[in-house]
């Protein structure tokens, strides 16, 4: 699963200008371009599109050069090349928080023609909100390229040893917490940790009804009872979390869950690969994944996954957005599960024998993303999952819990939201 870094930061050094003009590709003066420059980062998504593109080379005759970037390069490398005279990169895979920093230094490409005129790509195979995941506000400046909403994981041994179902309800999350615990099992498992706390804390938020801001603006919407709610129901959980995971995050949480001895978590759908593995869990056949668990105001999870997108000074858009096509389109998606890659969230998977037999969760990826949205899409969003993770992590370690922690995250949000000029 992909995570949230800071992005650019100003007086990048000469060597590194350097080290990007060195990355760029030749011979891609017009439209009878004969090369593509595809920056990656590592993952089993960067890992399909590199096999991938040896095969389209093969069809095309266009040759693919693969640059391969840290996580914590990606915005740096893709702002910095967009001010170069000869695009350094032509397709640029990237994190969701990274999109309002690429949109605002004209990094990106505008792909509403290529996507919205393509048979072959089928842009309304995906679901509303997997479309509005990849957009930035009205503008298509990217394409899934994976897409991974949070959903329930229950270990099914502890939920029949106990006579449970998973929940489908909040309420039903907490008792079952409760009796996960009672027979000596870990009855949540919870980020607490000082890095990436601040998206699971969020998920809560988001499944209680609430919001980060109000809509359409930059104004904090954390002063209402959902949130308050969420909260309480965030911190109560820390009682029944392992302790791997009070300083951690994600990986944290699924590696204690792959242990067996956790009942369940909210976590990404991404991370299916390693809990369904035999090699790394002790629980390969012994989980279950459902639904979000379901509050008072509906049933609602967060969206997360790689985007790829076009830059704007590549002079090969046709012959890049030809890649994409052929790498992301819809009859592409067999070979791009075959290869490893989480697909991005196609209503259309749920009808492919080949999907359904390749990954056993489809139906609940494209069910569950169809609840989704996406944290707002703003430049001080990285901001904020940095302090507000720093908070939980304090209020956890100090014991004063949501008490201490809420007022606090309502004014740090408030305050680096007042510095925010755009939030979609």
């Amino acid at each position: 699963m992909s995570k949230s870094r800071k992005a650019l930061v100003l007086g990048v050094t000469a060597a590194l200008a350097l080290t990007v003009a060195a990355c760029g590709s030749d011979n891609k003066s017009g439209e009878g371009a004969g090369s593509l420059t595809i920056a990656l980062t590592s993952s089993p998504s960067a890992t399909a599109l590199e096999a991938l593109a040896k095969d389209f080379e093969k069809e095309t005759g266009i040759k693919v050069s693969v640059v391969q970037l840290t996580y914590d390069q990606i915005s740096t490398k893709i702002l910095l090349a967009a001010g170069q005279p000869d695009a350094a990169y032509d397709v640029v895979q990237f994190d969701s928080p990274m999109y309002p920093a690429l949109v605002s230094g004209e990094a990106l490409a505008d792909l509403s023609g290529h996507v919205k005129g393509s048979d072959k790509y089928d842009y309304a195979d995906f679901p509303d909100q997997v479309q509005q995941y990849a957009m930035f506000g009205e503008d298509i400046k990217s394409i899934p390229l994976s897409t991974e909403p949070y959903v329930l994981w229950s270990n099914s041994d502890l939920l029949a040893a106990s006579g449970l179902e998973p929940a489908d309800t909040l309420d039903e999350y907490v008792a079952n917490a409760k009796a996960f615990t009672e027979a000596g099992a870990y009855g949540s498992d919870n980020a607490f940790g000082a890095q990436e706390s601040a998206y699971y804390w969020l998920q809560a938020v988001y499944m209680f009804g609430g919001q980060i801001t109000k809509p359409g603006t930059c104004e904090s919407a954390l002063d209402s009872p959902e949130v308050e709610a969420a909260t309480k129901f965030y911190f109560d959980m820390q009682a029944t979390t392992p302790a791997m995971t009070l300083n951690g995050g994600g990986n944290e949480m699924t590696s204690a869950f792959i242990q067996g001895d956790v009942g369940q978590m909210v976590n990404a759908t991404g991370y299916w690969s390693i809990v369904a593995d035999p090699d790394q869990s002790n629980i390969p056949e012994s989980f279950v994944m459902t639904l979000p668990p379901a509050g008072d105001n509906g049933r609602h999870t967060l969206v997360f996954g790689w985007l790829i997108g076009i830059t704007a000074n590549s002079a090969a858009q046709d012959q890049a957005w030809q890649f994409l096509e052929f790498a992301l389109g819809k009859d592409s998606m067999d070979k791009l599960i075959e290869l490893g890659a989480p697909p991005p969230a196609r209503t259309s998977l749920v009808t492919s024998p080949n999907a359904q037999e390749a990954i056993p969760y489809v139906d609940l990826l494209v069910e569950a993303s169809s609840y989704g949205a996406h944290l707002p899409y703003t430049p001080v969003m990285n901001e904020i999952i940095t302090e507000v993770s720093a908070a939980i992590s304090a209020a956890a370690t100090d014991g004063s819990g949501a008490d201490g922690f809420l007022p606090k995250a309502r004014e740090m949000v408030a305050s680096i939201l007042s510095d925010a000029d755009v939030c979609l």
